[in-house]
């Protein structure tokens, strides 16, 4: 192996290491940022969406799902979920009072998970 060949092999290596280097970039916040919006999404799923309360013995549930003006759709004033219908409130709303069980855990899952966001 002669002098030129080895330059050329040594200046090869060098593009190749940058080229691998500028395609392999890393962006941390970028990362975190991702991370973060991940989980708020999974926050949504994880939120009651409303709070459970004992009025003259009777189990009833206020729901944070309120309704903007000059929209059609509903907004959990809680998480920021948005659905689209009445329905669909009433819906979560009946499953929630049915078992009272999964509201207390997805309330406490909440909180737990809200805290580790830094959101309360």
């Amino acid at each position: 192996m002669n002098f030129v060949e080895l330059l050329i092999l040594i200046m090869v290596i060098a593009l190749s290491i940058i080229a691998i280097r500028f395609s392999f970039s890393f962006d941390i916040n970028k990362f975190l940022e991702d991370r973060r919006k991940i989980k708020l999404n999974q926050l949504k799923n994880i939120c009651p969406h409303g709070k459970m309360d004992l009025k003259d013995d009777k189990l009833i549930f206020q729901s944070f799902f309120s309704s903007p003006p000059g929209t059609l759709n509903y907004f959990c004033s809680r998480c920021g979920l948005i659905v689209s219908s009445e329905e669909e409130v009433n819906r979560i709303t009946e499953s929630l009072l049915k078992k009272p069980d999964s509201y207390l855990k997805k309330e406490k899952k909440f909180v737990k998970q809200a805290k580790r966001l830094k959101l309360c």
